[in-house]
């Protein structure tokens, strides 16, 4: 294994993390209380294009998460860029161990997450209906930003042991999202 196949996977697992951050972001300003009470005009007014909206950026949040943990050894994922570093860098095996358990540790949030991706949104599961997969799944959106946030210094921290590098994470979809729901309703309460 070479590094430029370590920085392919430094790269693609970035990306999968800066992914399911946006998505997030997004999603919460259309899910959130008070956001949802600051915009309902607006997203009653474009009803299938907030649903569909809601519902697509949910989707790429849970595949992108679900990507950086998934179990599979042929795929890019957290788990196999620290199999890589283990046996071509010279990380310590104690940094090694604690990387291992700061994954271990983060396997229980993943698993809410798989639950949903692999009963809802990539397969469609014959056995739950819709809310039984909620309820098995039983994760909340704090959930889904703690397994972002520490997915990014997860992989800050290997980056660091591995190059001496990191990666910033400072991109926000927040601010465009509130811009654009605040454009919106000052559009409709001028055409009113």
């Amino acid at each position: 294994m070479t590094s430029n196949e370590i920085e392919k996977n430094v790269r693609e697992l970035q990306y999968a993390i800066i992914v399911a951050e946006l998505n997030y972001e997004i999603w919460w300003v259309y899910k959130e209380k008070n956001s949802r009470k600051l915009f309902v005009a607006v997203l009653d007014d474009y009803p299938l294009y907030f649903k569909t909206s809601l519902h697509a950026h949910f989707v790429a949040m849970v595949i992108s998460l679900y990507r950086l943990y998934e179990p599979r050894k042929d795929t890019i994922n957290l788990p196999q860029l620290l199999s890589l570093l283990k046996k071509h860098s010279r990380i310590s095996d104690q940094e090694i161990k604690s990387m291992e358990s700061d994954i271990n540790s983060m396997k229980p949030l993943w698993k809410k997450v798989s639950i949903l991706r692999n009963n809802l949104f990539g397969h469609r599961s014959s056995k739950l209906v819709d809310d039984d997969v909620w309820e098995k799944a039983s994760v909340t959106p704090n959930q889904f930003k703690k397994l972002i946030d520490d997915s990014k210094r997860l992989l800050n921290r290997m980056t660091r042991l591995w190059d001496r590098r990191s990666h910033a994470f400072n991109l926000s979809a927040t601010s465009d999202t509130l811009r654009l729901l605040e454009d919106l309703k000052r559009l409709n309460e001028e055409n009113l």
